[in-house]
């Protein structure tokens, strides 16, 4: 054999050899790749898009002889739910298989947010404690947190903190606006335009308040003049400013007309007044007498003796034409409802009173509470009815009343008296219905009323007239 040839021989044998080392040494196995990182941070809420993994069969030796493989994924992470995930890729070929992991975090990293509400025309005022416009809260992992917001008023400024389950906290602020942009409020008692009569006077209150300074009334200017003497239309003007600047004004139109004249009426019906005044003469008789001679009415006062000291205003009634009838000279009700002598004991004395101070006696009286009361069940049974007819026999006439002015325990406010009165008169007025008004002289807040009253009636057509023998009585229903 030629040298050539056993010199192939030789490198042959010794390449069978190391490949057939190579072929013994040689391991199968199955290698998988991670595409990505084999750690991955998801925020809660995002979407999870699988990176993958490759798969080989492949030696650890002979690399050039390799087969790729199918790759299966098992696991997908719920980004909808904090916690760790592992996702696990599997591959196989015949015996041999190998396994790789992936780890998915799905975390909340990303602080709540907070919205403020806010007027852009709103304002705090000076001085006043700010009033919370709104807020809100949410998470996209918690939802709404808006009542775990927590806020602090400091400097001039709100601060709102929240902190959400995974600890990411979140802060806003807010500069509260001070202003004052609203000038003072003006209030004029009786309103802007006020009727006032000839010879009286002029008072009409005013009142101004701000909403940052509070009671500025005693800033107040005013302007123009009223001349009560003489009838017109005068134009009052009222200015006030506020600490800040603002400037309000109001103007009143003062109406002054000629006092109106009372007319007395012949024929009795809707629109006919009597005002009544029991249980005086007493220490506010003369300044309701005034107010009478001022507007011409005449009243009736139905009198006691309760205050001796004050009899002599029975003769001045008199003498300028109202009516002076008898109440009681005692209005003790245990006495004079005891017995019928009594009760005529008890008139008559009062009614020579009455005689003594007007020169003559009266015929007309008013049963102390009304002939209707019941108070007398107490003292005699059945009184009331024989009183009425021994009255009717005597010649005597009895007058109830058909409008009240709450005077005897309703009310002590003159504004209420002055209510009660007129819409009294005005629910008899509709029927047709003479008004019979019952006040008392002996109270200041029921006299108060009267120059109102007055000026009502006559301002709406009423006529006032004093009550006579032929005037409607307003019986009441005897209950005695």
């Amino acid at each position: 054999m030629k040298k050539e040839n056993k010199v192939i021989l030789a490198v042959a044998a010794g390449a069978a050899l190391l490949f057939g080392s190579i072929v013994l040494l040689n391991k199968w196995q199955v290698n998988i790749s991670l595409n990505g990182e084999k750690e991955i941070h998801l925020e809660y809420g995002d979407s999870y898009e699988e990176p993958g993994a490759e798969a080989v069969f492949t030696g650890s030796i002979l690399r050039l002889f390799h087969k790729d493989l199918e790759v299966k994924t098992d696991g997908q992470p719920d980004t909808q739910k904090l916690g760790t995930y592992t996702v696990t890729y599997s591959a196989a070929n015949g015996r041999y298989s190998a396994e790789e992991t992936r780890t998915v975090i799905v975390e909340d990293t990303t602080p709540p947010e907070i919205t403020l509400v806010s007027d852009p025309d709103g304002y705090t005022l000076y001085g006043h404690t700010y009033e919370e416009e709104g807020y809100s809260a949410s998470d996209s992992c918690d939802g709404d947190l808006t009542d775990k917001v927590t806020r602090e008023e400091k400097d001039g400024k709100v601060i709102y903190t929240v902190k959400d389950a995974s600890g990411n906290s979140a802060e806003k602020e807010r500069t509260i606006v001070y202003d004052d942009r609203t000038g003072p409020e003006i209030s004029l008692a009786g309103g802007d335009y006020v009727t006032v009569y000839t010879g009286s006077s002029f008072d009409e209150g005013y009142s101004a308040s701000d909403d940052c300074d509070g009671d500025v009334t005693g800033s107040v200017s005013v302007s123009g003049t009223v001349d009560t003497n003489t009838p017109g239309d005068y134009v009052l003007t009222y200015e006030v400013s506020d600490a800040h600047g603002n400037v309000s004004s109001m103007q009143r139109t003062v109406h002054v007309e000629n006092m109106p004249v009372n007319v007395p009426t012949i024929q009795e019906g809707g629109n006919v007044i009597y005002l009544t005044f029991d249980d005086g003469p007493g220490p506010y008789t003369d300044a309701l007498l005034d107010i009478l001679d001022r507007y011409n009415v005449k009243a009736t006062f139905f009198t006691t003796s309760a205050y001796p000291g004050y009899a002599y205003c029975m003769a001045r009634a008199a003498a300028a034409g109202h009516t002076v009838a008898v109440h009681s000279a005692t209005h003790d009700y245990g006495y004079i409802y005891s017995s019928t002598d009594n009760y005529w004991s008890d008139f008559n004395t009062q009614n020579a009173v009455i005689a003594a101070q007007t020169g003559s006696y009266s015929n007309l009286f008013r049963f102390p509470g009304g002939s209707s009361n019941t108070v007398s069940m107490s003292y005699c049974s059945g009184i009331m009815t024989t009183l009425a007819q021994q009255a009717a026999s005597y010649g005597y006439i009895y007058f109830d009343w058909n409008v009240s002015s709450g005077d005897a325990g309703a009310t002590t406010d003159t504004n209420q008296v002055y209510a009660n009165v007129i819409g009294g008169i005005a629910a008899n007025s509709a029927y047709g219905t003479p008004s019979v008004v019952l006040q008392h002289d002996v109270k200041a807040y029921s006299v108060n009323a009267v120059e109102s009253i007055i000026q009502w009636g006559l301002q709406n057509g009423y006529s006032f007239q004093a009550l006579s023998a032929g005037s409607y009585t307003s019986h009441h229903g005897i209950n005695n």
